[in-house]
C-alpha cells in the first residue's frame, strides 16, 4: 500500500472520527433539549392540572363585591363572611292588597345569604367538562372576570309568618247590615265589607319571587264578602204604623174604668231611606214623622161619659105586675152597655130571649086584632124610651120599626117596637168617643140617659107632621056570658095615623141640618064592646065614634108584624 493511500486512509479515518464526535455531541445536545422540553412540559402540565383540576378558585371569579381569584375555600369563606356575614339582602318587594300597600324586605321574608353554598358555586365555576373546556374557561376569566351573585336560602317558616301577618293586616270581618228604630229615629248600619287574603296564593307567589330574585311589585289576591244591602221598602213597612188613639180597654174592664194609652203613628218615606242608604257613610239616621194620639190617658179619662147626649123618661103602670116586671128586667139588661165609636147597639142582643127561665112574665100582647097573654109583654116601652133618647143624642139609627098601633108613652113617630127573632132596634155610636147606656127606674117611671162626650153645643129636635088621621069606630059584640043588660070593653079603640118625622140639628142655636128621620104608619083599631042586652032592649047600633087625638086609655101591648107576638 502506498503512502498516499495510507495518507488518504488516515484522512478518511480522521474525518470519520470527527464526524462521529460531532454526531455524538449533537445527540447529547438534542437529548438535553428534549429533557428540558419534557421537564418544561411536565412542569406546565402539572401546574395547569393543579390550577384546572386543583382546589383554588379560578382567577377573575368575583362574587358580589368580593374578588375570590385564586382563593382556596377557607380564604373565600373569610372574605365572604367579612363582607356579607351580618348584611341583609338589599331588596324589597311591594305587595298591593286592595287599597293597602305592604313593603317587605327580602330578609324579612326569610331570604338570607348562604355563604357555604356561595363558595361551592364560586369554586365550581370552570370545573365542568374536560381539560380543554376548563382551560378555555380559565383563560376566559383571566381576560373577562366572571361576576357571580351570592347564593341565598329561604326560611319558609319565616315566609309563612310574614304571609300570615299581611293577611291579618288585610283581614276585616264582614259585618251584616241592620237597622233599629227608637223615639222617631231610624238608625241604619249598612254593614261592613269583609276582606281576606288568599294566603296560599300569596305564599306561592312570594316563594317563587324570592327564589328567583324577582323583586318586582306584585298584587295579592283579596277576597271580599259583602253584607246584604238594606231595603228601604222592607224598613218602611216594618217601621210605619198608624197612630193608635187612646181608648177604653173593655177587655180588661167591661165597666169602662180602664183607659189604654194610645201609641204614636210613625211614617218614613222610602225616598228618605234610599237617600240615607246611598250615602258613603256606614252609619246614617233618618228622622220619622210622628203623629201623637189626640189625647193622653188622663185627658181621655176626663172626657169619658162627661155629658148626657140624650135622655127620656116614660111612665108605666106599676099595678100591672107582669108588664112592670118585664119592663124593669129589660131596663136592667140595658143598663151599663158601653158602645165604642162605630159600634152598634142591638136591643135584642142586650135584653136577650124573653123566657120564663130568665125571669120574664106573661103580659098582654097583641096578635092581629086580639090581645093575648105572652111572655115578655111590655118591653117595647124600654126600646121606645131608648129610641127617643138616641134621637136627641143625634145618633145614627140602624134599625127601627113603628108599632102597629099608637102608644101613649112616647109621641107619634118616636116609638120602636121589637120582637125576638123578628124585629130589632139598633143604633150606632157615630160619635168619636165611647158612650154608655144608663137606665134607672122609680115606682112608675123609667129613665134612659145616654152618656158620652159632647164636642159641640148641639141640640136636636124632632119635628113630626101628621100626614093623615083615621078615627076608630065602636063595634058591639054580643056576649051571652055577660049578665043580662051589661056590657064590657073588650078592646080600646086606636085612631090610625100616618106621620113623618124630621130630625133638626142646631149648633150654637143655628140650624145646621134637617133630615127625614122616619115615616110611621099606625093602623086604626076599632073599639070593641061586649054586651048581653035584655030581651026588651034593642040591640045597640054600630057606628063610627070619633076619638081624641091622643087616647086616654092606659098603654096597651103591641102585636108584632106577621102574627109574631110583639113585646110592646
Amino acid at each position: 500500500m502506498s503512502d498516499e493511500k495510507k495518507t488518504v486512509g488516515k484522512r478518511q479515518a480522521a474525518s470519520s472520527a470527527k464526524r462521529k464526535r460531532k454526531n455524538a455531541a449533537t445527540l447529547v445536545g438534542a437529548g438535553l433539549i428534549v429533557l428540558i422540553v419534557l421537564g418544561a412540559l411536565g412542569f406546565c402540565g402539572y401546574t395547569a392540572y393543579s390550577v384546572l383540576m386543583g382546589g383554588d378558585i379560578f382567577p377573575g371569579v368575583r362574587m358580589g363585591e368580593c374578588d375570590l381569584s385564586g382563593m382556596d375555600r377557607a380564604e373565600a369563606r373569610s372574605a365572604l363572611e367579612k363582607a356579607y356575614g351580618d348584611s341583609a339582602i338589599d331588596a324589597v318587594i311591594d305587595i298591593q292588597a286592595g287599597d293597602q300597600l305592604f313593603t317587605l324586605s327580602a330578609d324579612e321574608c326569610g331570604l338570607v345569604y348562604d355563604i357555604p353554598a356561595s363558595i361551592d358555586q364560586a369554586y365550581a365555576y370552570g370545573r365542568q367538562g374536560g381539560f380543554i373546556y376548563r382551560a378555555r374557561q380559565y383563560w376566559s376569566t383571566r381576560r373577562d372576570p366572571q361576576q357571580m351573585e351570592l347564593v341565598t336560602v329561604l326560611d319558609r317558616n319565616v315566609l309563612q309568618t310574614r304571609v300570615d301577618e299581611v293577611a291579618a293586616a288585610v283581614e276585616q270581618p264582614m259585618a251584616p247590615s241592620s237597622y233599629s228604630y227608637a223615639d222617631g229615629v231610624i238608625s241604619l248600619d249598612k254593614g261592613q265589607t269583609g276582606y281576606s287574603l288568599d294566603k296560599e296564593h300569596l305564599y306561592a307567589a312570594l316563594d317563587n319571587k324570592l327564589r328567583t330574585a324577582d323583586f318586582t311589585p306584585m298584587e295579592a289576591v283579596r277576597k271580599e264578602a259583602h253584607p246584604q244591602a238594606l231595603n228601604a221598602a222592607v224598613i218602611a213597612a216594618a217601621v210605619n204604623c198608624d197612630v193608635v188613639q187612646t181608648t177604653l180597654d173593655l177587655e180588661a174592664d167591661p165597666t169602662g174604668g180602664t183607659v189604654r194609652e194610645g201609641t204614636l203613628g210613625v211614617n218614613v218615606t222610602e225616598s228618605a231611606l234610599n237617600t240615607a242608604i246611598a250615602s258613603a257613610n256606614r252609619h246614617e239616621t233618618v228622622q220619622c214623622t210622628l203623629t201623637q194620639p189626640d189625647y193622653t190617658a188622663a185627658e181621655y179619662k176626663a172626657l169619658l161619659f162627661r155629658d148626657v147626649l140624650g135622655q127620656c123618661t116614660t111612665d108605666f103602670n106599676p099595678g100591672n105586675k107582669g108588664r112592670t116586671t118585664n119592663v124593669l128586667l129589660a131596663t136592667d139588661f140595658c143598663n151599663g152597655v158601653i158602645l165604642m165609636p162605630g159600634q152598634v147597639f142591638s136591643y135584642n142582643d142586650s135584653v136577650g130571649p124573653r123566657t120564663y127561665e130568665r125571669g120574664f112574665k106573661d103580659a098582654t100582647v097583641y096578635v092581629g086584632n086580639s090581645a093575648e097573654d105572652g111572655v115578655g109583654g111590655g118591653i117595647c116601652q124600654v126600646s121606645s124610651t131608648i129610641y127617643y133618647a138616641a134621637l136627641r143624642a143625634d145618633l145614627k139609627i140602624v134599625e127601627r120599626y113603628a108599632h102597629s098601633r099608637m102608644v101613649t108613652y112616647v109621641p107619634l113617630g118616636e116609638d120602636a117596637t121589637v120582637a125576638w127573632g123578628s124585629k130589632d132596634f139598633k143604633f150606632e155610636n157615630n160619635t168619636p168617643f165611647p158612650m154608655k147606656v144608663v137606665t134607672s127606674h122609680k115606682t112608675n117611671t123609667l129613665t134612659v140617659k145616654l152618656y158620652g162626650t159632647q164636642t159641640q153645643n148641639k141640640i136636636v129636635k124632632i119635628e113630626t107632621t101628621q100626614l093623615s088621621k083615621t078615627p076608630f069606630e065602636v063595634v058591639y059584640e054580643i056576649d051571652e056570658t055577660l049578665p043580662l043588660g051589661t056590657e064590657e070593653v073588650k078592646s080600646n079603640g086606636y085612631t090610625g095615623y100616618k106621620t113623618e118625622s124630621w130630625r133638626v140639628v142646631y149648633i150654637d142655636g143655628v140650624e145646621v141640618s134637617r133630615t127625614l128621620e122616619n115615616k110611621s104608619t099606625y093602623k086604626k083599631y076599632d073599639k070593641v064592646i061586649l054586651h048581653n042586652p035584655k030581651p026588651e032592649e034593642p040591640v045597640a047600633p054600630v057606628g063610627p065614634v070619633v076619638t081624641p087625638t091622643e087616647p086616654t086609655a092606659p098603654p096597651q101591648p103591641e102585636p108584632a108584624p106577621g102574627g109574631i107576638l110583639g113585646n110592646g
